[in-house]
């Protein structure tokens, strides 16, 4: 472990930002963040007050220990603006993959209502199908190349950051709540809608063009919402994501291909 990851981590366990022991030795938080990456040590007065504080002597902050598991101890470090930028991009996502399956579901009214011009009827459907396609591929190529590793490694915010993140979430999560239980609602409704009518209970009427209208809604809501809400989980609950099971399996499969 070099001298910067050790820095990292003591400082993450006594819960201090970059900031707050920067102001506590004299210093700015820009060089304690170059002193973490390894691109500099601390002058013998500063490495004093660092061993003062964190309760270690300057020997072991400065001597280098070879060990396996460091990268899994750090994790990979993610600053305020990486965090905002990601949930902004898995909005945009969440929006596409949304409108794809929306218009999936809207395919369902030129159907019911354009029974006695079959060209139209199916030329309807097929517009509808090709724009949630064209969407589902916008959405896929939407995903940032830089934010792929926060699913693929254990994080780490600042925990300043992080308090701050968490009482933006607590008060969207009841916005992103209140709208998903209506669009889970619409969903469920049209299934059942679909379902009675494809066994016989009810015949297929104009009517039925509002049932697909609310199971796009339904749809687009549940995917938008369910979206954002595991964006924030993903940084907020990083603990509990990188130690399941799935992801130990996705990163072991990753490591050795890279091995290869």
């Amino acid at each position: 472990m070099t001298f910067g990851e050790k820095l990292f981590k003591l400082r993450k366990e006594k819960g201090l930002s970059q900031e707050a022991l920067a102001e506590q030795i004299g210093t700015t938080r820009q060089a304690v963040s170059k002193w973490e990456n390894n691109q500099g040590f601390p002058e013998t007065d500063k490495l004093l007050q660092l061993s003062n504080i964190f309760e270690i002597s300057i020997d072991s902050l400065l001597k280098d220990e070879k060990s396996s598991d460091s990268a899994n101890e750090r994790g990979y470090y993610v600053s305020k603006e990486m965090a905002t930028g990601y949930i902004a991009n898995q909005k945009k996502i969440s929006s596409y993959i949304g409108m794809g399956f929306m218009f999936w579901a809207l395919t369902g009214i030129p159907y019911v209502m354009l029974t006695a011009h079959l060209t139209w009827r199916f030329l309807g459907m097929a517009v509808f199908i090709m724009a949630g396609i064209a969407s589902f591929i916008t959405g896929s190529f939407s995903e940032r190349q830089e934010y792929k590793v926060l699913k693929e490694e254990p994080l780490i915010l600042d925990y300043e950051y992080l308090k701050e993140l968490s009482r933006m979430y607590q008060a969207k999560k009841k916005i992103y709540a209140a709208l998903l239980l209506p669009s889970i609602l619409l969903f469920v409704m049209g299934i059942l809608a679909v379902s009675l009518t494809m066994s016989g209970e009810f015949a297929w009427s104009e009517y039925h063009s509002f049932v697909f209208l609310g199971f796009a809604a339904g749809l687009f809501g549940f995917c938008y919402c369910a979206g954002v809400i595991d964006a924030y989980e993903l940084l907020l609950n990083n603990d509990q994501y990188s130690s399941g099971l799935f992801f130990k399996i996705k990163r072991r499969i990753r490591d050795k291909i890279n091995r290869l």
